[in-house]
C-alpha cells in the first residue's frame, strides 16, 4: 500500500547525495547524458573538469549532493577499441606558460573548417611533405630555400618582378612554339661563341644597323 511514508522514503533517496558507478546509455547533448543506475536511470551533466566525451556504454563516476544535482565527473573503463575523444563546451586553450608537446606513435591528424598559426619562429622537419591546396597564397618578406633538383610542372606560370638575377653554370631553354620577349634595352654577350640559326632569319633596324669584326663573311 503506497502510503505517505513510502512518498517521504522516495523524496529521502532523491535528496540524498550520490557518489555511485553507472552505465551511459544515451547523450542527450549539451553536456547532458541519460545513466543506468542501478537498474534506473538518472539524467545528469558532465562536469567541466570530465575532458573525456563520456559514449555509450562507458562506465563513468557520478557524483553529487543529490540526484537532481549530480554530475558526471570521470569515465572509468571502456572499450579500448574505441576512438577516445577529448573536448568540452564552447572554446577551449590548451597550455599556459610552459612548454607543450603533443606526442604519439602513430599519426597526428588535424581536422577544422579553419586552421591559424602564428608563431616568431616556425620550424617543420619530415622525410617526405605534401601539400594539397586548391589555392596557396605566400605573403613575406623574403623567401629562401636549398634544394637538390626543383621540378615544376603546371598549365601556365606568371611573374610581376621588379628584377630578376639568375647565375648558372648550365642554362637549357626549350620551347616549342613561340618565344617572345620585349624589352627597352636587350644586350646579349658571349664570350666565345654565338650562333643565331633559322629557316627564315629577320635583322632590321629604324634608324641604324652596324656590323663590326675583323672578318665579316656574307653567302
Amino acid at each position: 500500500m503506497f502510503t505517505m511514508h513510502t512518498v517521504l522514503e522516495h523524496a529521502s533517496a532523491l535528496d540524498a547525495a550520490i557518489h555511485a558507478i553507472a552505465t551511459v546509455v544515451a547523450d542527450l547533448g549539451h553536456g547532458n547524458f541519460l545513466l543506468d543506475l542501478h537498474g534506473g536511470t538518472l539524467t545528469c551533466k558532465r562536469a567541466a573538469s570530465c575532458l573525456l566525451h563520456p559514449e555509450t556504454g562507458d562506465k563513468v563516476l557520478v557524483s553529487g549532493p543529490s540526484r537532481q544535482q549530480s554530475y558526471l565527473i570521470a569515465v572509468l573503463e571502456r572499450d579500448s577499441a574505441r576512438t577516445a575523444r577529448i573536448g568540452v563546451e564552447g572554446a577551449m586553450a590548451i597550455g599556459y606558460g610552459g612548454a607543450v608537446q603533443v606526442l604519439s606513435d602513430d599519426a597526428i591528424s588535424l581536422e577544422s573548417a579553419a586552421l591559424s598559426l602564428t608563431s616568431g619562429q616556425l620550424g617543420i622537419r619530415a622525410e617526405s611533405a605534401v601539400v594539397v591546396a586548391q589555392e596557396l597564397s605566400y605573403q613575406g618578406r623574403q623567401w629562401q630555400g636549398a634544394l637538390g633538383v626543383l621540378r615544376h610542372t603546371g598549365q601556365a606560370l606568371e611573374m610581376l618582378l621588379d628584377k630578376v638575377r639568375q647565375v648558372t653554370r648550365v642554362c637549357y631553354r626549350q620551347v616549342e612554339q613561340t618565344d617572345h620577349l620585349r624589352a627597352g634595352q636587350l644586350d646579349y654577350q658571349a664570350r666565345d661563341y654565338l650562333r643565331l640559326h633559322g629557316d627564315h632569319v629577320m635583322v632590321t633596324s629604324d634608324k641604324l644597323l652596324k656590323m663590326d669584326s675583323k672578318q665579316i663573311h656574307l653567302g
